[in-house]
Protein backbone atom coordinates (compact mmCIF):
# COMPACT_ATOMS: atom_id res chain seq x y z
CA UNK A 1 0.00 0.00 0.00
CA UNK A 2 0.90 3.31 -0.54
CA UNK A 3 2.68 6.01 1.60
CA UNK A 4 0.42 9.22 1.20
CA UNK A 5 2.71 12.18 1.63
CA UNK A 6 0.95 15.60 1.42
CA UNK A 7 2.66 19.35 1.30
CA UNK A 8 0.90 21.80 2.63
CA UNK A 9 1.20 25.21 4.49
CA UNK A 10 -1.93 28.32 4.65
CA UNK A 11 0.46 30.34 3.72
CA UNK A 12 1.88 30.92 -0.03
CA UNK A 13 4.80 31.34 -1.42
CA UNK A 14 6.50 28.99 0.49
CA UNK A 15 7.63 26.85 -2.44
CA UNK A 16 5.61 24.04 -1.50
CA UNK A 17 5.10 22.82 -5.40
CA UNK A 18 9.13 23.01 -6.86
CA UNK A 19 9.61 21.05 -3.16
CA UNK A 20 7.56 18.13 -3.95
CA UNK A 21 8.16 18.36 -7.27
CA UNK A 22 11.96 17.51 -6.39
CA UNK A 23 11.01 14.94 -4.01
CA UNK A 24 9.06 12.87 -6.15
CA UNK A 25 12.00 13.27 -9.00
CA UNK A 26 14.82 12.43 -6.58
CA UNK A 27 12.18 9.29 -4.99
CA UNK A 28 11.85 7.93 -8.77
CA UNK A 29 15.51 8.32 -9.40
CA UNK A 30 16.31 5.82 -6.23
CA UNK A 31 13.83 2.97 -8.28
CA UNK A 32 10.59 3.78 -6.62
CA UNK A 33 7.22 4.41 -7.94
CA UNK A 34 5.87 8.00 -7.20
CA UNK A 35 2.66 9.05 -8.15
CA UNK A 36 2.47 12.79 -8.00
CA UNK A 37 -1.34 14.33 -7.60
CA UNK A 38 -1.83 18.08 -8.29
CA UNK A 39 -4.66 19.82 -6.04
CA UNK A 40 -4.00 22.95 -6.46
CA UNK A 41 -6.79 24.12 -8.81
CA UNK A 42 -4.37 26.59 -10.09
CA UNK A 43 -2.07 23.50 -11.62
CA UNK A 44 0.87 25.06 -11.03
CA UNK A 45 2.47 21.76 -10.64
CA UNK A 46 1.25 20.50 -13.94
CA UNK A 47 2.63 23.72 -15.49
CA UNK A 48 6.06 23.41 -14.47
CA UNK A 49 5.97 19.77 -15.14
CA UNK A 50 4.14 18.75 -18.36
CA UNK A 51 5.40 20.39 -21.96
CA UNK A 52 3.19 23.18 -22.47
CA UNK A 53 2.83 21.44 -26.12
CA UNK A 54 1.22 18.89 -24.41
CA UNK A 55 -0.86 20.85 -22.49
CA UNK A 56 -1.83 23.40 -25.13
CA UNK A 57 -2.41 21.16 -28.12
CA UNK A 58 1.49 21.59 -30.21
CA UNK A 59 0.76 20.01 -33.26
CA UNK A 60 4.59 18.34 -33.18
CA UNK A 61 3.78 16.63 -29.61
CA UNK A 62 0.31 15.43 -30.38
CA UNK A 63 1.94 13.18 -32.83
CA UNK A 64 3.26 11.21 -29.23
CA UNK A 65 0.99 9.22 -26.87
CA UNK A 66 -0.12 12.66 -24.87
CA UNK A 67 -2.45 15.57 -26.10
CA UNK A 68 -4.61 17.98 -25.04
CA UNK A 69 -7.83 15.24 -25.31
CA UNK A 70 -5.70 13.46 -22.63
CA UNK A 71 -5.43 15.89 -20.12
CA UNK A 72 -9.20 17.19 -20.25
CA UNK A 73 -10.03 13.29 -20.06
CA UNK A 74 -7.64 11.98 -17.38
CA UNK A 75 -7.10 14.67 -14.44
CA UNK A 76 -8.02 14.98 -10.50
CA UNK A 77 -11.53 16.20 -11.28
CA UNK A 78 -12.52 13.24 -13.97
CA UNK A 79 -10.82 10.77 -10.97
CA UNK A 80 -12.44 11.96 -7.60
CA UNK A 81 -15.90 13.56 -8.96
CA UNK A 82 -17.06 9.62 -9.73
CA UNK A 83 -15.76 8.84 -6.01
CA UNK A 84 -17.20 12.06 -4.37
CA UNK A 85 -20.48 12.52 -6.52
CA UNK A 86 -21.12 9.03 -7.84
CA UNK A 87 -23.88 8.07 -10.13
CA UNK A 88 -25.95 5.13 -10.56
CA UNK A 89 -25.07 2.06 -12.04
CA UNK A 90 -22.05 4.18 -14.12
CA UNK A 91 -18.97 2.15 -13.60
CA UNK A 92 -15.65 4.48 -12.25
CA UNK A 93 -14.02 5.72 -15.17
CA UNK A 94 -9.98 4.70 -16.24
CA UNK A 95 -8.09 7.44 -16.00
CA UNK A 96 -4.72 7.47 -16.94
CA UNK A 97 -2.04 9.02 -15.71
CA UNK A 98 1.14 10.81 -17.02
CA UNK A 99 4.24 9.38 -17.56
CA UNK A 100 7.08 12.00 -16.43
CA UNK A 101 9.84 9.11 -16.60
CA UNK A 102 10.46 5.87 -15.51
CA UNK A 103 8.82 5.62 -11.69
CA UNK A 104 7.22 8.88 -11.93
CA UNK A 105 3.64 9.03 -12.98
CA UNK A 106 1.21 12.95 -12.82
CA UNK A 107 -2.44 12.73 -12.34
CA UNK A 108 -2.67 16.21 -13.18
CA UNK A 109 -4.60 19.25 -11.90
CA UNK A 110 -7.40 20.71 -13.55
CA UNK A 111 -9.24 24.13 -12.53
CA UNK A 112 -12.46 22.36 -12.07
CA UNK A 113 -11.24 20.44 -9.25
CA UNK A 114 -12.53 23.54 -7.11
CA UNK A 115 -16.04 22.69 -8.07
CA UNK A 116 -16.34 19.84 -5.82
CA UNK A 117 -15.19 21.54 -2.42
CA UNK A 118 -19.03 22.84 -1.67
CA UNK A 119 -20.03 18.60 -1.76
CA UNK A 120 -16.66 18.31 -0.04
CA UNK A 121 -17.32 20.73 2.65
CA UNK A 122 -21.49 19.80 3.02
CA UNK A 123 -20.38 16.46 3.78
CA UNK A 124 -17.84 17.00 6.60
CA UNK A 125 -20.33 19.64 7.90
CA UNK A 126 -22.47 16.21 8.46
CA UNK A 127 -24.92 16.42 5.95
CA UNK A 128 -25.77 12.64 6.40
CA UNK A 129 -26.28 11.76 2.28
CA UNK A 130 -22.75 12.96 1.94
CA UNK A 131 -20.99 11.25 4.45
CA UNK A 132 -20.02 8.56 2.18
CA UNK A 133 -17.10 11.36 1.21
CA UNK A 134 -14.12 10.68 3.31
CA UNK A 135 -14.15 6.96 2.92
CA UNK A 136 -14.81 6.94 -0.63
CA UNK A 137 -12.01 9.55 -1.24
CA UNK A 138 -9.79 7.14 0.80
CA UNK A 139 -10.47 4.40 -1.28
CA UNK A 140 -9.99 6.29 -4.86
CA UNK A 141 -6.67 7.31 -3.25
CA UNK A 142 -5.31 3.67 -2.59
CA UNK A 143 -7.06 2.51 -5.57
CA UNK A 144 -4.92 5.15 -7.90
CA UNK A 145 -1.83 4.55 -5.71
CA UNK A 146 -2.50 1.02 -5.76
CA UNK A 147 0.97 -0.12 -7.36
CA UNK A 148 2.97 3.05 -6.24
CA UNK A 149 5.49 3.44 -3.32
CA UNK A 150 4.40 6.81 -2.74
CA UNK A 151 1.73 8.94 -3.70
CA UNK A 152 2.54 12.58 -3.26
CA UNK A 153 -0.15 15.26 -3.20
CA UNK A 154 0.58 18.84 -3.81
CA UNK A 155 -2.28 21.11 -1.92
CA UNK A 156 -2.96 24.59 -2.60
CA UNK A 157 -2.40 26.88 0.01
CA UNK A 158 -6.20 27.66 1.36
CA UNK A 159 -8.08 26.28 4.40
CA UNK A 160 -10.73 24.87 2.14
CA UNK A 161 -12.48 21.57 2.80
CA UNK A 162 -11.05 20.15 -0.11
CA UNK A 163 -7.51 20.53 1.65
CA UNK A 164 -8.84 19.05 5.05
CA UNK A 165 -10.20 16.37 4.02
CA UNK A 166 -6.79 15.07 1.43
CA UNK A 167 -4.52 16.32 4.29
CA UNK A 168 -6.59 14.00 7.18
CA UNK A 169 -6.60 11.24 5.16
CA UNK A 170 -2.36 11.25 4.08
CA UNK A 171 -0.24 9.49 6.39
CA UNK A 172 2.13 12.02 6.94
CA UNK A 173 2.91 15.80 5.75
CA UNK A 174 5.41 18.20 5.72
CA UNK A 175 5.46 21.83 6.17
CA UNK A 176 7.06 23.78 3.54
CA UNK A 177 7.86 27.47 4.94
CA UNK A 178 10.96 30.32 4.30
CA UNK A 179 12.62 32.74 6.75
CA UNK A 180 10.30 34.97 7.33
CA UNK A 181 8.23 36.21 10.23
CA UNK A 182 4.88 35.32 8.24
CA UNK A 183 6.46 31.79 8.12
CA UNK A 184 6.18 32.28 11.96
CA UNK A 185 2.94 33.17 12.40
CA UNK A 186 1.88 30.54 9.86
CA UNK A 187 3.14 27.97 12.23
CA UNK A 188 1.28 29.22 15.47
CA UNK A 189 -1.90 29.39 13.43
CA UNK A 190 -1.79 25.63 12.02
CA UNK A 191 -1.84 24.69 15.63
CA UNK A 192 -5.47 25.62 15.87
CA UNK A 193 -6.40 24.42 12.35
CA UNK A 194 -5.28 21.44 12.37
CA UNK A 195 -7.21 20.64 16.11
CA UNK A 196 -9.91 21.84 14.33
CA UNK A 197 -9.51 19.51 11.34
CA UNK A 198 -9.31 16.59 13.28
CA UNK A 199 -12.15 17.14 15.21
CA UNK A 200 -14.69 18.02 12.26
CA UNK A 201 -13.48 14.46 10.94
CA UNK A 202 -12.68 12.35 13.48
CA UNK A 203 -16.55 11.46 13.92
CA UNK A 204 -16.49 9.65 10.48
CA UNK A 205 -16.31 6.13 9.82
CA UNK A 206 -13.02 5.90 8.90
CA UNK A 207 -11.41 7.67 11.42
CA UNK A 208 -14.10 6.59 14.33
CA UNK A 209 -13.68 2.61 13.42
CA UNK A 210 -9.78 3.22 12.40
CA UNK A 211 -10.23 2.40 9.05
CA UNK A 212 -7.11 4.59 9.27
CA UNK A 213 -4.95 6.32 11.52
CA UNK A 214 -4.39 10.11 11.74
CA UNK A 215 -1.92 11.99 9.39
CA UNK A 216 2.10 12.64 11.12
CA UNK A 217 3.90 15.58 10.60
CA UNK A 218 7.68 14.66 9.77
CA UNK A 219 8.79 18.22 10.31
CA UNK A 220 9.27 21.47 7.90
CA UNK A 221 11.74 22.12 5.31
CA UNK A 222 12.81 26.03 5.11
CA UNK A 223 13.23 27.01 1.12
CA UNK A 224 15.20 30.05 0.40
CA UNK A 225 17.40 29.27 2.59
CA UNK A 226 20.13 31.65 2.57
CA UNK A 227 22.36 33.07 5.40
CA UNK A 228 25.06 34.54 3.91
CA UNK A 229 25.14 35.48 0.03
CA UNK A 230 29.08 35.70 -0.72
CA UNK A 231 32.09 33.88 0.73
CA UNK A 232 33.37 34.73 3.98
CA UNK A 233 30.17 36.59 5.22
CA UNK A 234 29.11 33.70 7.91
CA UNK A 235 29.74 35.78 11.05
CA UNK A 236 28.59 39.01 9.80
CA UNK A 237 25.78 40.73 11.59
CA UNK A 238 22.95 40.14 8.66
CA UNK A 239 23.94 36.39 9.00
CA UNK A 240 23.55 36.52 12.77
CA UNK A 241 19.68 37.94 12.24
CA UNK A 242 19.14 35.35 9.59
CA UNK A 243 20.10 32.65 11.94
CA UNK A 244 18.10 33.91 14.60
CA UNK A 245 15.05 33.90 12.35
CA UNK A 246 14.97 30.59 12.01
CA UNK A 247 15.87 30.03 15.54
CA UNK A 248 12.41 31.29 15.94
CA UNK A 249 10.56 29.40 12.98
CA UNK A 250 12.25 26.31 13.88
CA UNK A 251 11.24 26.51 18.04
CA UNK A 252 7.53 27.70 16.66
CA UNK A 253 7.99 24.14 14.99
CA UNK A 254 8.83 22.10 17.53
CA UNK A 255 5.70 23.85 19.42
CA UNK A 256 3.09 22.52 16.49
CA UNK A 257 5.00 18.68 16.97
CA UNK A 258 4.47 18.59 20.36
CA UNK A 259 1.14 20.14 20.61
CA UNK A 260 -0.26 17.76 18.12
CA UNK A 261 1.85 14.85 19.54
CA UNK A 262 -1.01 15.40 22.05
CA UNK A 263 -3.22 13.71 19.68
CA UNK A 264 -0.98 11.71 17.67
CA UNK A 265 -0.71 14.13 14.77
CA UNK A 266 3.46 14.32 14.48
CA UNK A 267 6.17 12.38 14.70
CA UNK A 268 7.72 12.42 18.57
CA UNK A 269 11.49 13.90 18.92
CA UNK A 270 13.02 9.95 18.89
CA UNK A 271 10.87 8.79 15.96
CA UNK A 272 12.20 12.39 14.10
CA UNK A 273 15.56 11.47 14.90
CA UNK A 274 15.43 8.09 14.12
CA UNK A 275 14.34 8.92 10.92
CA UNK A 276 15.67 12.10 9.79
CA UNK A 277 19.60 11.34 11.25
CA UNK A 278 21.27 14.42 10.06
CA UNK A 279 18.76 16.69 11.28
CA UNK A 280 17.38 18.05 14.56
CA UNK A 281 13.33 18.31 15.27
CA UNK A 282 11.92 18.97 13.18
CA UNK A 283 13.74 21.10 10.86
CA UNK A 284 13.77 18.39 8.17
CA UNK A 285 15.98 20.30 5.56
CA UNK A 286 17.53 23.61 4.33
CA UNK A 287 16.98 24.16 0.66
CA UNK A 288 18.85 26.92 -0.52
CA UNK A 289 17.30 29.59 -2.80
CA UNK A 290 17.42 28.70 -6.25
CA UNK A 291 18.49 32.02 -8.23
CA UNK A 292 18.74 31.88 -11.93
CA UNK A 293 17.83 27.87 -11.68
CA UNK A 294 14.26 28.27 -10.59
CA UNK A 295 14.07 30.02 -14.50
CA UNK A 296 15.79 27.55 -15.75
CA UNK A 297 13.93 24.55 -14.30
CA UNK A 298 10.31 26.18 -14.86
CA UNK A 299 11.75 26.71 -18.93
CA UNK A 300 12.85 23.24 -19.25
CA UNK A 301 9.94 21.48 -16.84
CA UNK A 302 12.17 19.82 -14.88
CA UNK A 303 13.39 19.78 -11.31
CA UNK A 304 16.47 21.74 -9.87
CA UNK A 305 18.17 18.10 -8.98
CA UNK A 306 16.95 17.61 -12.60
CA UNK A 307 19.57 19.86 -14.02
CA UNK A 308 22.97 19.00 -15.54
CA UNK A 309 26.08 20.55 -16.78
CA UNK A 310 24.88 20.52 -20.58
CA UNK A 311 21.64 22.89 -19.30
CA UNK A 312 23.67 25.18 -17.40
CA UNK A 313 25.40 25.50 -20.21
CA UNK A 314 22.69 26.10 -22.64
CA UNK A 315 21.70 29.11 -20.21
CA UNK A 316 25.05 30.54 -19.68
CA UNK A 317 25.13 29.57 -16.29
CA UNK A 318 27.69 27.11 -15.82
CA UNK A 319 29.82 28.34 -13.35
CA UNK A 320 31.10 26.97 -9.89
CA UNK A 321 28.77 28.90 -8.54
CA UNK A 322 25.57 26.99 -9.37
CA UNK A 323 27.17 23.82 -9.33
CA UNK A 324 27.61 24.28 -5.82
CA UNK A 325 24.21 25.03 -5.47
CA UNK A 326 22.89 22.46 -7.23
CA UNK A 327 25.26 19.99 -4.95
CA UNK A 328 24.17 21.88 -1.70
CA UNK A 329 20.63 21.29 -3.07
CA UNK A 330 20.83 17.73 -3.94
CA UNK A 331 22.50 17.08 -0.26
CA UNK A 332 19.03 18.91 1.25
CA UNK A 333 16.90 16.73 -1.10
CA UNK A 334 18.70 13.69 0.05
CA UNK A 335 17.99 14.73 3.68
CA UNK A 336 14.31 14.10 2.76
CA UNK A 337 14.43 11.26 0.72
CA UNK A 338 16.56 9.70 2.94
CA UNK A 339 14.08 9.32 5.99
CA UNK A 340 11.06 8.98 3.75
CA UNK A 341 12.97 5.90 2.56
CA UNK A 342 13.28 4.90 6.02
CA UNK A 343 9.58 5.08 6.78
CA UNK A 344 8.68 2.92 3.73
CA UNK A 345 10.87 0.25 5.41
CA UNK A 346 10.39 0.54 8.88
CA UNK A 347 6.98 2.03 9.28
Amino acid sequence: MAKILTFFNHKGGVGKTTLSYNVAWNLSSRGKRILMIDADAQCNLTEISVDSGYLYGDEQQNLFEYDQDFFLQNNIYEYFLHYIQPIANKPLPKIRTFNKKDGLEFLTGSIRFAELEETIALSIAGINALRHVPISTYNALQEIGDSFDFVLIDLSPALSATNQLLLMLSDYFIVPVNPSIFSKQALINLNEIFRNWNRNLSGFEIFSRKIKGLPKLLGIVCQNYRPFSRKDEENTRSAQRFGERMDEINSRAVELANDLNGFGMALTPSEFKDIFVNSEPYRIANIPDYNQLAVVSESEKIPVMGIDNKTLTKYKINTWQYTKKIEDFNTECNNIVGGLLKILEKY
